[in-house]
């Protein structure tokens, strides 16, 4: 008897650039929890991103804030609101990022 092969997992969405570019932009994004959204992060984020779609650049801005061990859950809104206001970028309505 043929055994059925099991389903692959469905592959986690990924960043298609370099996480560390965006560093900084995710580094100004954790300075403006305190002095409030301004033209740097439209400055150092929105050039870094433009050339993704809106769901790419939101699951950068995740994995990058991942990566650097910030609370995702402070500073995701504020990298959500940089992305539709300054950079044009429109994740899906309930975007959540992505579990590791």
């Amino acid at each position: 008897p043929v055994t059925p092969k099991p389903p692959s997992p469905t592959p986690q969405p990924t960043c298609p650039i370099d996480a560390l570019k965006l560093g900084a932009c995710v580094d100004v994004l954790g300075g403006l929890i305190h002095i409030g959204i301004g033209g740097s992060a439209k400055q150092t984020c929105c050039p870094l991103l433009g050339g993704l779609v809106d769901l790419d650049a939101a699951i950068c801005l995740c994995t990058t804030i991942r990566l650097k061990l910030l609370n995702i859950n402070i500073i995701l809104p504020i990298a959500l609101q940089v992305l539709i206001d300054d950079c044009g970028k429109y994740p899906p309505k309930d975007f959540k990022c992505p579990s590791t």
